[in-house]
């Protein structure tokens, strides 16, 4: 199949995932283009000629597609609070749903949102399990026992605040603890985490409060246990998994995920304790942990079963 995906070039969890399916795709063996929406002629890349057999719109639409009869589907990133809330994205979302055979999302809990507007389709939330993965030669770990990590894309609620209230009881009972907050933006969010950290007294066990990490793979194979603030859905926190790492999130309540929580200090703490004591101790160690974890990623999270399910989809329209 001849794929083409329109997309903005920025740095967010969007391009990353589009990227993933992108190249899987081509893995797979399919015909790839990816286009900016803005120019939409040019492509980025792509791997076949002529047009394509569908269009997958990620982020806009470039118009000289409006009218050319190839099918077109939309694959929704976003999480549908996230997209009112921003003023925008709903908007455009709803301006594109007509010239849309279907939608995609890959959380169930949002999909009756979505199919209110047009009829949409579950796919696996999957990520590259090439990249994500397990170090050779494993990287110098963070400090801390757990070393605990937070690098999610901050803006907005979106940011630790419930993380670091959780981590004042972690901190109780594990004196060794770390939080690692990395991707913080400058100005008035650092700012704020840096009077917090002071008044609160929080350098007890902030072990790190730094901007982008652009090498998120050794970042996360450094860590024991990643955790995100968002709910009630979740995002590329899953790439923990890859990495054998476990992951604690209250938007992710996935399969029956045995270390689940609430979006409040009480239950986050809990859960965090619960991992630490669960595969990590028990006699098992961090070596039992990374399988543990790398084996839900595969069972779960496997970014090759995204795009068989999503080339299914693709072919009722094509």
């Amino acid at each position: 199949m001849k794929i083409s995906h329109h997309m903005r070039k920025e740095d967010s969890g969007l391009v990353v995932t589009t990227l993933e399916i992108a190249e899987e795709e081509q893995r797979q063996g399919h015909g790839v283009r990816v286009c900016e929406p803005s120019n939409g002629v040019t492509a980025m890349f792509d791997t076949f000629d002529g047009p394509p057999d569908i269009h997958c719109i990620h982020s806009q639409l470039s118009p000289h597609t409006y009218h050319d009869k190839v099918p077109k589907v939309m694959w929704m990133h976003g999480e549908p609070l996230g997209s009112v809330g921003n003023g925008v994205s709903m908007r455009a979302i709803v301006d594109l749903a007509p010239s849309c055979e279907a939608f995609i999302c890959m959380r169930k809990e949002e999909q009756p949102v979505w199919d209110s507007i047009k009829r949409t389709f579950v796919v696996t939330k999957g990520i590259d399990l090439t990249r994500f993965k397990p170090l050779d030669h494993a990287p110098e770990k963070l400090q801390g026992d757990p070393a605990i990590l937070y690098y999610e894309n901050w803006r907005g609620q979106r940011n630790p605040l419930m993380i670091c209230v959780a981590m004042e009881q972690i901190h109780r009972e594990f004196p060794e603890a770390r939080l690692h907050l990395y991707n913080c933006p400058g100005g008035k969010m650092h700012d704020t985490f840096l009077k917090l950290i002071h008044h609160n007294r929080w350098y007890t066990f902030i072990g790190s409060l730094k901007g982008k990490e652009r090498d998120v793979v050794t970042l996360l194979n450094r860590a024991d246990v990643v955790v995100s603030g968002l709910h009630p859905l979740y995002a590329r926190g899953i790439e923990a998994f890859g990495c054998g790492k476990a992951f604690i999130g209250p938007g992710y309540k996935e399969h029956e995920y045995e270390y689940q929580c609430d979006l409040e200090p009480i239950s986050i703490a809990s859960a965090i304790r619960k991992v630490w004591l669960g595969p990590f101790d028990a006699g098992k160690g961090r070596e039992f942990a990374k399988l543990h974890f790398r084996k839900w990623a595969e069972t779960h999270h496997d970014v090759a079963n995204t795009i068989k399910e999503s080339v299914e989809i693709y072919g009722r329209y094509t």
